[in-house]
């Protein structure tokens, strides 16, 4: 994914169509879009408060789709509001992107110079370009035009951007494992006896969810995938993983909590063995559960959270996937939060759904919950 998409701001005769079309040039894979052409495309084509924005923000959706697929977004358009705009910077930053605003400011002498010498058709009444002028408030990284060609302000863009700081939070981003936590597909679960997790696969549906759940695979592109060695997790990798270049790794610290004394017994049996837990347990909660000779909630939740700071260490600035389970996607959300959650299962993630994280040996940040494969791709 690229790291920053380039906005570009300024009053009618700025140059701002030409240096955006050299910027796209210069930045590939890059793709420019413009305000003027996403408003156009719309009916009513007035300059109402409820066309510009709406448009402004159509340039801003469509640049996030472009940066997640890899393109470095150049939107051009003369953007008045810089709250709305210091806003849309805050929005990409929580997306994990960079949205950089640029002013190509010019004295009144130079855009009226500039607008004298365009076509009469297409040129701006005067009294119009002076109180735009007027107006209009400078943000992000001021850009002085005056006395320059397209093509100069073009390279002066591009050195500005070679000695641009990190946005906040950046640099530490950048020293981060980005996890995308994928939960396994629906697994057939049998209908009479306590399942054995190494048997157990994947239903008919969870197929389904983990072929559906491969685009947004792609689209992420991890550079490395660890898998829990249940069946239905494997599975689960093995589909979502098969049309990229990538291994699945089988990690044992992965695996959910279960008691493996219990595979194969009848569920009366288990239900006598479990007592008042056992509801929980046959659900997916083993929290409040201890049987001896079994591992301990807390043996569990060590290995878990050993394995991310393993990560952390190892993979650091790196696109992990992984593919797991609810209780180990619990332990690292509750340290994300900073929270005891232990027998609290009330943050829904479902099974082919994806939840994001940045990973660092000291600190767990949750960029995303839940989100399904759709919501991601589209």
């Amino acid at each position: 994914m690229s790291s920053f998409a380039l906005l570009l701001r300024g009053l009618p005769n700025s140059g701002k169509t030409t240096t955006a079309a050299l910027l796209r040039n210069a930045l590939k894979p890059s793709v420019r879009i413009s305000n003027d052409s996403v408003r156009y495309m719309a009916q009513p084509r007035d300059f109402s408060d409820f066309t510009l924005v709406a448009s402004e923000l159509g340039c801003l959706d469509l640049a996030s789709s472009y940066l997640e697929s890899g393109f470095v977004p150049v939107i051009d358009g003369v953007f008045e509001d810089v709250d709305f705009l210091s806003a849309q910077k805050l929005r990409f930053h929580r997306k994990g992107m960079r949205l950089i605003v640029i002013t190509l400011e010019g004295s009144l002498s130079d855009l009226l110079d500039r607008n004298a010498s365009r076509d009469p058709l297409a040129r701006m009444e005067e009294d119009r370009m002076r109180e735009l002028h007027a107006q209009f408030r400078p943000s992000g990284i001021v850009l002085s035009l005056d006395g320059k060609q397209p093509e100069e302000v073009a390279d002066d863009v591009l050195d500005l951007l070679d000695l641009q700081p990190p946005y906040q939070g950046e640099a530490a981003d950048q020293g981060a494992a980005d996890i995308l936590f994928l939960r396994h597909g629906a697994p057939e679960y049998p209908s009479d006896i306590y399942p054995d997790p190494y048997a157990m696969g994947l239903s008919e549906q969870g197929i389904d969810e983990a072929r559906v759940a491969r685009a947004a695979v792609e689209r992420f592109a991890p550079e490395i995938v660890y898998t829990s060695d249940f069946r239905r997790a494997e599975q689960t990798a093995s589909l979502v993983t098969a049309t990229i270049d990538v291994t699945p790794q089988p990690e044992h610290r992965l695996r959910e909590r279960v008691f493996h004394q219990l595979a194969g017994v009848e569920l009366d049996e288990v239900r006598s063995q479990l007592g008042a837990e056992a509801d929980a347990v046959l659900g997916g909660n083993s929290d409040l559960c201890e049987r001896e000779e079994e591992e301990s909630y807390e043996a569990a939740r060590a290995r878990v959270l050993g394995f991310f700071d393993e990560v952390a260490e190892r993979h650091a600035g790196r696109r992990v996937l992984v593919v797991g389970h609810g209780g180990p996607h619990a332990w690292l959300v509750e340290r994300a939060l900073g929270a005891e959650m232990r027998g609290v299962r009330r943050m829904r993630w479902d099974t082919g759904h994806f939840s994001r994280f940045k990973v660092t040996p000291n600190q767990v940040a949750l960029d995303y919950l839940n989100r399904s494969p759709e919501d991601i791709t589209r």
